[in-house]
């Protein structure tokens, strides 16, 4: 079983048991541990008393600076320590349910003192470094931009090209004066009424969030670097490719970054401790597990329905 679920399932098992720590099982004290209050056959030591304390957060016990708000406060675990006894008195600590967080709770802390104890080499640059090749993407992002365009078919050679630059840049004109008051239909309307480009003529025009290469790779350089020189959101040009004459307008533009793997290495360092601590807790698992004999039965564990809606526990079928 994954390490990361063992400690995740064990946390209802957590939260149920730490206020059940030493109830019942205190002994009558000591010098160093005196006891507080007597509760019944049970006994709530000072140590008992500072550790439930220390569970607190911090606002919450500097409140607890006066006898009379201490008093207030034992009367809490006084309160909890009778229900215990009757709980215990019912016998429901043999409760199926209580055992198994009782036994998810073991878990958790063996995991936890194993972890404890395990201090991985710390990674080496040569690992660093390779984690950050590995990993470039998350470390670096080019610059992108989205830009819709209206696009008028007219390769490179055909006799209409002068034609079609020419309705381009009237296009153009039109569209910035149209464009220039409060409500800004134009260019939309040119798209659906003039674009060759079916694709983004679909699309309202719109031609994705693209880098400077993948705007190339699909319309050429003089298009990407049109559309990269676009600044502001709006902004309108216009550019001839080997294809026709490209009408665009800037929709959004998103900053690229980069970071050095020095910059980036205190967390890839963290990453690979936590996956050197991973593997070690795997492998110390593995080493049990096979020491250990396990025998699986498949008829009846083919018996077992399973509640889909993870409602009910699973049962053997009739």
């Amino acid at each position: 079983m994954n390490i990361a679920k063992i400690i995740a399932t064990s946390t209802t098992a957590l939260l149920l048991l730490n206020a059940c720590k030493g109830s019942g099982t205190s002994q009558e004290g000591s010098a160093n541990d005196p006891v507080v209050a007597r509760v019944g056959p049970g006994t709530i030591t000072a140590s008992e008393f500072q550790a439930r304390m220390n569970e607190q957060p911090p606002l919450i016990r500097s409140r607890y600076g006066s006898l009379e708000m201490k008093k207030e406060f034992l009367d809490t675990l006084v309160r909890f320590e009778v229900l215990a006894q009757e709980a215990r008195r019912q016998g429901l600590e043999k409760d199926p349910e209580f055992q198994a967080a009782v036994e998810k709770l073991l878990v958790q802390r063996w995991v936890q003192k194993q972890a404890a104890s395990t201090t991985p080499t710390p990674p080496s640059d040569e690992e660093v470094r390779k984690y950050y090749e590995e990993h470039l993407t998350e470390f670096s992002r080019p610059e992108k931009v989205r830009v819709s365009q209206v696009f008028l078919a007219a390769a490179e050679g055909d006799p209409k090209r002068g034609a079609v630059k020419a309705e381009a840049d009237k296009l153009l004109a039109d569209v910035r004066k149209q464009d220039a008051g409060p409500v800004k239909t134009a260019f939309g309307e040119q798209v659906r009424k003039r674009s060759d480009d079916a694709t983004s003529r679909d699309a309202g025009g719109d031609l994705g969030l693209l880098t400077r290469e993948e705007l190339a790779a699909r319309w050429g350089q003089p298009m990407a670097d049109t559309a990269f020189g676009l600044q502001t959101l709006g902004e309108l040009g216009l550019v001839a490719s080997p294809r026709g004459m490209h009408l665009l307008k800037l929709v959004a533009r998103q900053p690229g970054f980069s970071q050095t793997v020095e910059q980036v290495k205190p967390r890839i360092e963290s990453r690979l401790m936590a996956e050197k601590r991973s593997k070690s807790m795997d492998e110390l698992v593995a080493g049990l597990m096979s020491k250990t004999k396990v025998e699986v039965d498949d008829k009846v564990l083919g018996s077992l329905s399973v509640d889909k809606d993870g409602l009910g526990v699973a049962q053997p079928s009739p």
